[in-house]
């Protein structure tokens, strides 16, 4: 029977206790940190899915505290090639992905020539590509640390850093 549950699921267990990561294998990552173009900090959160053991699809929601009056959210769809190291519990892949940069430009009184004016609120949304790679290490077979580094290519060029925490279901 316990040979059949880990068919089923595509897994197999490794001499320490792990279970490698297989096809269909579906976690989730929490993370928080920080964007370089307008020096701000952000949470992250991720959905993968493993379509096969080495190649996975991330689906990504990032949102960017305000700061000087701007507030990010990022939308992004990303592959990852992963490469797995001795006994699964470590493992890096490069990314590639696309999606919307959208960012909220809130009220601002602003000095012209010396004289003060007020701006409108704006939302300025775009598409964009994004290539990066990331690190995750593997704490038991279910709970995994992840570190990423994104360049964003879209109106708004930026690099994003983020450290999280993972579950795999």
């Amino acid at each position: 029977a316990i040979a059949i549950s880990f068919s089923l699921s595509g897994t197999a267990q490794t001499r320490t206790g792990f279970i490698a990561p297989a096809a269909n294998d579906l976690s989730i990552v929490g993370s928080m940190g920080y964007q370089t173009n307008l020096e701000r900090f952000g949470l992250d959160g991720q959905m993968r899915y493993n379509l096969t053991r080495n190649i996975r699809l991330a689906t990504d929601l990032a949102f960017y505290f305000p700061k000087n009056k701007v507030t990010g959210l990022d939308v992004m769809i990303n592959g990852h090639y992963v490469f797995y190291f001795p006994q699964d519990r470590f493992s890096v892949y490069p990314l590639v992905g696309i999606g919307m940069q959208n960012n909220f430009y809130g009220k601002q009184t602003v000095t012209v020539n010396g004289v003060e004016m007020k701006t409108d609120s704006d939302t300025k949304t775009d598409f964009a590509f994004n290539l990066g790679g990331g690190i995750s290490f593997y704490l038991n077979s279910k709970n995994f640390l992840n570190a990423e580094v994104k360049f964003m290519t879209g109106d708004n060029d930026n690099v994003a850093i983020m450290l999280g925490y993972g579950y795999k279901f």
